[in-house]
């Protein structure tokens, strides 16, 4: 049997245990809230500012700016839980909408892989076409409130249904389709849009993505009207992406396994992910092995691996390994277009 004074120990023990977590969560949201929002970083930048004051002139002895940077300090608390008001609301809504279990976890695996098939088709379509597109993918956090602001529907995700939804002939394209698990919940959602301020480039699109990403943990891929480009918005991040890199972020966030489809890395893009895994693309090529360059492919798309091994057998289909450092370049426009330049000293070009 256990003493008391052994019982004693572990419960103080446990304590300190669950002080140091609870001091780590609260740096952790702090700082989460701190990279989504410049305007608090300049905030944060001028407390760490007061502190410094506060520092040296308590060293030379500077009584009456010691005075002032201790009443700052005094009242700053109060300070800061005014200015920082909508964030920590945000914050508090979060904490409240979070759910331990999400619509995408209770799918089976095929259904999963079938997701991601249809978004990244839907996807590169759109973007073939130029047809712009606000699609979320709700997580942990719930996004019922913006449903409700959405014409309500309740159907499989496919391309053709969300082509269809975002055709400009229909009078539910403007706004943002609901995804909830492998169903279509609402289309023509509405977001508040970010407080960022964005390049030009940037439409109404981009930054109600960016809004919703700040506010919840979904997952938002965009597709700009002008210019056909994809990009995903999550966490206050909008990160271009191409048909390759939106099947292999979509395949983490979704299907959380790994895949084999090599991406050369672009050590000097900035975006949400900067380290990609090795992945393996399976192109048709025209039957010309003289030339030293790969030409354009007949079949043009990225295969799953279950299409890759169903079709392994075929003598005309060719994979194309990973590259080495220098080996060349993977350029990578949309899911519907890949070409192997095999020049030297070649990057790669999302």
């Amino acid at each position: 049997m256990f003493n008391n004074a052994t019982i004693q120990s572990v419960i103080q023990t446990m304590r300190i245990v669950l002080d140091i977590a609870l001091m780590w969560m609260l740096i952790y949201y702090t700082m989460k809230i701190v990279r989504n929002n410049s305007r608090t970083i300049q905030i944060f930048k001028g407390i760490i500012f007061v502190l410094v004051v506060k520092s040296f002139s308590t060293f030379f002895g500077f009584k009456t700016v010691a005075w002032m940077a201790d009443m700052f300090i005094q009242w700053g608390f109060l300070a800061v839980i005014i200015i920082f008001q909508p964030e920590i609301r945000s914050l508090l809504e979060k904490l409240g909408k979070t759910s331990v279990f999400t619509r995408i976890s209770t799918l089976t695996g095929n259904e999963k892989e079938q997701l991601v098939d249809e978004l990244v088709l839907a996807a590169s379509q759109l973007s073939e076409d130029k047809i712009g597109a606000l699609i979320t993918i709700e997580q942990s956090q719930s996004l019922i409130d913006y449903i409700r602001t959405g014409s309500p529907m309740n159907s499989l995700v496919t391309s053709d249904v969300i082509r269809s939804i975002f055709s400009t002939d229909t009078p539910i394209h403007d706004g943002a389709v609901i995804i909830q698990g492998d169903r279509i919940s609402c289309a023509s959602a509405y977001f508040p849009p970010t407080n960022l301020e964005l390049p030009s480039r940037y439409g109404a699109r981009h930054r109600a993505a960016l809004g919703i990403s700040e506010i919840t943990d979904s997952i938002t891929i965009v597709v700009s009207e002008e210019t056909g480009k994809i990009s995903v918005a999550e966490e206050g991040s909008l990160t271009p992406m191409d048909g390759i890199s939106l099947r292999e972020y979509l395949n983490r966030v979704i299907i959380e396994e790994e895949i084999d489809v090599h991406v050369q890395r672009d050590r000097g893009r900035r975006g949400l992910f900067t380290n990609r895994s090795d992945v393996k693309v399976e192109i048709d090529y025209q039957s010309q092995p003289e030339q030293k360059k790969a030409t354009k492919p007949i079949f043009q798309r990225i295969f799953t691996k279950k299409e890759r091994d169903a079709k392994a057998s075929k003598p005309n289909q060719q994979v194309v390994e990973p590259l080495k450092e220098d080996d060349g370049k993977i350029e990578v426009e949309s899911i519907d277009s890949v070409n192997v330049d095999q020049e030297q000293g070649g990057k790669h070009d999302g």
